[in-house]
This record gives structure tokens, C-alpha cells and sequence, in this order.
């Protein structure tokens, strides 16, 4: 978390927000957010200008332009990772709700505090902010838009949300291998974007048992695998995320796709199609849910 959805919901409420706007300062307050880059690198976008707001998986692509040239800033939200724009004069909050993992969560924009470990300021008076309790995201940057100048984009396959569904399926054919289906669905490198959320709720929509080896499957239920990732996805950015813990939009709003889950986190709840009890186990390090009346 968060995954695909959750990352192009923010896209989406950023490039509504920034594009066009003039970075004045970046002020980094925590180094340990930096990869293959400095607080000085982040500091010399001074002048840069927000062209585009773009996103690879689940990596938010963030494009600048200055007359000398082009630069992106790449942002990783991690697990509990919150990149918010809080426009000039805002009502800003500091109503936070406690979650169960003992973290804090803003109801709102909210003002910089001990886990705001990036500020950009802009000549708007803008700021976008950078939130991160865990510290497990990620802020790199790289000259030029081209991913292939990014060594973490350049291990990611195509995006599960820009291909159709026979590509799809064609691609999770040849990578197959004796893997179970969630493994696949979770490795990166095979397709970009997918997470422990979606991964549950594709199986569940094609009915496959998400622990059975995928190459042992026929091209049909392969096919139908392939509809349900873009399905789920979809529905997932149609509902604007989910936000079980720390993730929020641009605006610091929750999304609402956690209302329409089917098994995912209902570990032993009954099933919502037959009735039967959710199993619950660990596949590639994950919890997974699943019915063993439905999916097979």
C-alpha cells in the first residue's frame, strides 16, 4: 500500500493542482527519504516549473522544465507514504485520527509537522508536502523525462493498467514459470502496479485460487485473470483508493474503494458470494485471502 489505484488518484488530484507551478524552495527534512540523490540535487530545482504529472506502476513521475533543460522528480509513497498539495491561504487541519497500526492519520491538509519530511514551496505560495511515518518511501531524481534514466523504472515491467487484457494474459503466460498466481500478479518485474490488495480481489473475480501455479492454468482462466486485474484496477481508481491506514489523496482525502473489497483483509468473515468462511495464509510473504468455495 498504496498500490496502482491509490497512486493515480494522487496523479490525478496533482496535475489538477501543480502543473504550471514555479518551485521556489525544497527544503528536505529527513535525508533518509533520499535514493541516488541529495538534499543539494533537490535544492536546484529552484526556478524548475511543473510540466506534467505522470505516473509508472506505482511510482508517481513528477516532470520539470527549466530553459536548460528537463528533470524528474520521482516520488514512492512506500506503506504509509502522503503527497499532498496545500494551496496558499488552505484551512489547514491538525485533526488527526489514531489507526490501528498506532500512526496517526490527517483528516485534511495538514501542517507540517515531525513525519513532513519533504516541502516544496512554490511562487503560489503553494506548498507540496511530503508525509511519511515509516519512512519506507522513496525520493530519487534524475535529469531529462526519460525512464530509462532511472534504474528502479528500468526494472519494471509494462504498467498493469495500460495494456489490454490479451497482452496482458500473453505476458503473464510467458513469465508463469512454476510460480503460484499471486506471486506473479506481485513481482514488478513481470507487470507494474499490482499489490497484495488488488492481487486478492483479481483472483477472487476470476475464481482462481490465488495459491494454484499459474502455469498450470488454462489460457482461458489465464484470460480471465487478465480481465479481472484491469477490472479491479479499474473500479479501484474509480473509487479513488482505498484507505484502510495512511493513504490519501492530493487533497488529503480518503478514498472510499475499502467499502467494495470482497476478501481482501476479510480473512475468516464469510464469504460474500456463498457464505463459506475466508481462508487465510501467507503467499510470497503476503496475507492472502481467498474462498475455497468460490475460487478454485
Amino acid at each position: 500500500m498504496p498500490e496502482l489505484p491509490e497512486v493515480e488518484t494522487v496523479r490525478r488530484g496533482l496535475s489538477e493542482r501543480i502543473v504550471g507551478e514555479l518551485v521556489v524552495s525544497v527544503e528536505i527534512r529527513h535525508g533518509s527519504i533520499l535514493e541516488d540523490c541529495t538534499s543539494d540535487d533537490l535544492g536546484g530545482l529552484a526556478g524548475f516549473r511543473f510540466a506534467s504529472v505522470d505516473r509508472r506502476g506505482k511510482y508517481l513521475l513528477l516532470r520539470l522544465e527549466l530553459a536548460k533543460g528537463k528533470i524528474t522528480l520521482v516520488v514512492h509513497l512506500g506503506m504509509t507514504g502522503q503527497l499532498t498539495w496545500r494551496a496558499k491561504g488552505a484551512t489547514v487541519t491538525d485533526r488527526f485520527r489514531k489507526l490501528v497500526s498506532g500512526y496517526r492519520k490527517s483528516e485534511g491538509p495538514h501542517s507540517i509537522d515531525a513525519h513532513t519530511h519533504m516541502v516544496v514551496v512554490c511562487a503560489s505560495g503553494g506548498e507540496l508536502l511530503f508525509r511519511d511515518p515509516r519512512r519506507f518511501g522513496r525520493i530519487l531524481l534524475f535529469e531529462g523525462w526519460g525512464d530509462g534514466n532511472c534504474r528502479r523504472l528500468e526494472r519494471l515491467g509494462p504498467d498493469a493498467w495500460r495494456m489490454d487484457h490479451g497482452t496482458l494474459a500473453s505476458i503473464l503466460k510467458e513469465r508463469a514459470g512454476r510460480r503460484a498466481v499471486k506471486t506473479v500478479l506481485l513481482d514488478q518485474g513481470v507487470v507494474a502496479g499490482i499489490g497484495n490488495i488488488y492481487a486478492d480481489e483479481a483472483c477472487f473475480q476470476a475464481r482462481i485460487r490465488p495459491g494454484r501455479t499459474l502455469s498450470g492454468l488454462s489460457g482461458l482462466r489465464i484470460a480471465d485473470l487478465a480481465r479481472a486485474v484491469d477490472e479491479v484496477l479499474e473500479k479501484g481508481v474509480r473509487n479513488a483508493g482505498t484507505s484502510f491506514r495512511d493513504f490519501v489523496g492530493a487533497d488529503g482525502s480518503d478514498g472510499s474503494n475499502q467499502e467494495d473489497l470482497k476478501v481482501y483483509g476479510r480473512g475468516g468473515s464469510p464469504c460474500l458470494v456463498c457464505g463459506k468462511s475466508l481462508r487465510s495464509a501467507s503467499i510470497a510473504q503476503r496475507t492472502t485471502v481467498w474462498c475455497s468455495g468460490c475460487q478454485t
